[in-house]
């Protein structure tokens, strides 16, 4: 039996065990739909887990990992269709359609999750469901209209506004780079730096301290990626200039990390 095949082996018995039945079949409309949201949420969280198993002992490639990950979503999703979807639960299909690439369907699910989180006045979901949105439309080349649907979240309170730098940076640049916009793209980062700067968290929480003390190593790392952006455009000043805030930052976060520990 083949690497792959031992690996999907555990993806198979995962998905099965979480549900009361089969996996959908495709040829059976009395599947459509079978999975729930939250069992789709969670299958994927189990499917993972396993294969950072692998990973982490290195049986898996980072590359093979992405790959398993994004055959068992698309497996999940046989039957899905947005025109039965939740829109309070558009989000978690969202997660599953873009593990799977399915980048036009993802699109559908996140404009819905915005608009019910806007309805709704949820302000957690309109933050991180636009962002999902906006990497989504860099993926499909959309670049300026992800930059302007990204921005529409600035507005964010402070207290709202913790996710906005790490959608930035980790998501939407990583997928809309390299065409044809990374001037634009250099000048949101930084203003999500800007934003990153006054978010307010609570101190005595766990995610709060974590937040507070990784702010300036994400900083630092993000003035390195509008560095790297300006590079790309051939903007060698803009880029140095950049850089050297980063390693301001950086050299912030490592004289501050034995107290931080």
């Amino acid at each position: 039996m083949s690497l792959r095949k031992i690996l999907l082996l555990p993806i198979a018995i995962i998905s099965i065990g979480c549900q009361s039945s089969t996996l959908p079949n495709p040829n059976d409309p009395a599947d459509v739909g079978a999975l729930s949201p939250d069992n789709l949420r969670d299958q994927l969280t189990s499917i993972s887990d396993a294969l950072n198993i692998h990973r982490t002992k290195r049986e898996i490639t980072e590359k093979e990992y992405h790959e398993l990950l994004k055959e068992a979503a698309d497996r999940l999703l046989i039957g899905y269709d947005s025109a039965k979807i939740d829109p309070l639960k558009a989000w978690k299909y969202g997660e599953a359609l873009i593990t799977a690439e399915k980048w036009s369907e993802a699109k559908i699910a996140y404009e819905i999750a915005v608009a019910s989180a806007r309805a709704f006045h949820n302000e957690d979901r309109r933050v991180n469901d636009t962002l999902r949105l906006a990497r989504v439309l860099g993926e499909t080349g959309h670049v300026a209209e992800a930059i302007k649907t990204a921005r529409t979240v600035f507005n964010a309170k402070p207290v709202d506004a913790a996710p906005i730098l790490f959608g930035v940076q980790y998501e939407i640049v990583k997928a809309s780079r390299g065409k044809g916009k990374d001037v634009e793209l250099a000048h949101l980062v930084e203003d999500a730096i800007a934003i990153t700067m006054r978010v307010e968290v609570d101190p005595n929480s766990d995610a709060g301290r974590s937040f507070i003390n990784l702010r300036p190593r994400h900083i630092g790392q993000a003035w390195g990626t509008i560095a790297s952006l300006y590079k790309a455009a051939n903007l060698p000043v803009e880029a140095e200039k950049a850089q050297t805030k980063g390693d301001v930052m950086n050299r912030e976060f490592a004289q501050e990390l034995p107290r931080r520990i």
